[in-house]
């Protein structure tokens, strides 16, 4: 299944037992140690602690070390800011604008350069592995979570992050952020239009990558054609209906970067109604998609995701590469160049010209091919391919899309 699709998995793993959180007038100073070796001391008050993050797969805790304790202490950002680390936690999606909620009482975060230098950090990779080792001063509302008594006469406390690990700590503030190596996270370019001239009041978006939908800066340009960024992203997005789509993937600290827009038309997906092509034999949603012969698809529904599966005759929907969809949700992120070789985007139009939707695919550095097409915001139909496997037949049925009746 693709990352797009990954998205409207629900977010199940913060919950935990009620505690009553009592009112304190600030937060409790509390060496890192002291909070892995007595976590019931703390649960339910907001604390300051510093330590290093652990960026890792299944693995997004306060590094605790030399201190006695195999205790974990789960992290968790509050407000709408999604986590990075696939995990049982499943945190790497939030719904925009509405802060999250740890038995039944919400959690904000204040978005300041303290919090974006951090995430921005903590989101930079170089392949699989994390480009920095980043140490903060984090400030919370703490949970212990649940006792649980070892065979060994020991106690920990879990029932928060990956498999209900550990504690959890939820973070509301972020300061005194340091990273190794030292980082440089500030990034400029200049925008060049299809006439070769600077392009004035072009809005560029800037992204870091990790978790859906992305957290997101954006410029304008200058009469020079100028933007720049600090606490950048690895990703830019140049988005207008009258140029080529492009998504950049770029490394912060660099020399200025240049880039050209390309006229709209030249790339456009043009997609007809229904009822200007043979609607026999098609599957979907809002947009219907031609299902060859050699094809067969059977449905899969969750609460607010309904999908066809497409596989070979004489197959299994287990099997099946190509996934279509609609969901209840609107879409908001974007698909991610970091992992492609090869990575291309083009507006999806209907005949009238106006944008319903964005076509994107590329070839992942390890061979593999991946397209997602989304419509009007909801209609999904995508792919990821193995390496060796080819995209033409499935192609073929996303390339015969149709805008069905309202």
């Amino acid at each position: 299944m693709s990352k797009r699709l990954l998205q409207f998995v629900a977010f199940v793993g913060l919950l935990c037992v009620p505690r009553l959180v009592c009112a304190q007038e600030g937060p409790v100073e509390v060496p890192a140690c002291d909070l892995a070796r007595s976590p019931k001391a703390f649960d339910g008050k907001l604390i300051r602690v510093r330590g290093t993050l652990n960026v890792y797969f299944e693995d997004f805790s306060l590094g605790i070390r030399n201190c006695d304790t195999e205790q974990g202490i789960w992290l968790a950002f509050g407000g709408d800011v999604p986590g990075i680390v696939a995990s049982m936690a499943n945190d790497t999606v939030r719904k925009p604008g509405v802060d999250i909620k740890v038995n039944d009482v919400p959690y904000a975060i204040k978005k300041d350069d303290n919090f974006r230098r951090l995430y921005a950090l903590i989101a930079a990779r170089h392949g699989d592995k994390p480009a920095y080792r980043v140490t903060a001063t984090l400030t919370g509302m703490f949970f212990a979570g649940q006792e649980n008594k070892l065979s060994n006469g020991t106690v920990d406390f879990v029932g928060y992050g990956h498999l209900g690990c550990c504690s959890l700590l939820m973070i509301t503030q972020v300061s005194d952020v340091e990273s190794v190596p030292p980082a440089n996270l500030d990034l400029c370019g200049v925008l060049i239009g299809v006439d070769g001239k600077p392009a004035e009041g072009f809005m560029v978006f800037d992204d870091v990558l990790g978790g859906t939908p992305p957290e997101r800066q954006k410029a304008v340009t200058n009469k020079q054609g100028e933007f720049a960024f600090s606490n950048s992203g690895q990703q830019l997005r140049f988005e207008n209906p009258n140029y080529r789509p492009l998504a950049l993937t770029v490394e912060p600290g660099g020399t200025p970067i240049r880039v050209r827009l390309q006229d709209a038309k030249h790339s456009d997906w043009v997609i007809p109604a229904c009822g200007e092509v043979d609607s026999s034999r098609r599957i979907g949603f809002s947009v219907l998609f031609a299902l060859p012969t050699t094809m067969e698809s059977s449905p899969f529904n969750s609460d607010d995701l309904q999908s066809v599966f497409i596989y070979p005759r004489g197959g299994e929907p287990t099997s099946a590469e190509l996934i279509i969809s609609s969901s209840s949700e609107e879409v908001t992120d974007a698909a991610e160049s970091l992992d492609s070789e090869r990575f291309e985007e083009r507006w999806v139009k209907d005949s009238a010209g106006n944008v319903v939707g964005m076509d994107a695919r590329g070839r992942m550095k390890h061979g593999g091919y991946w397209r997602t097409a989304i419509f009007s915001g909801r209609a999904i139909a995508s792919y990821s391919l193995k390496s060796g496997k080819q995209p033409n037949a499935l192609d073929q049925i996303i390339d015969s899309a149709c805008i069905a009746k309202r």
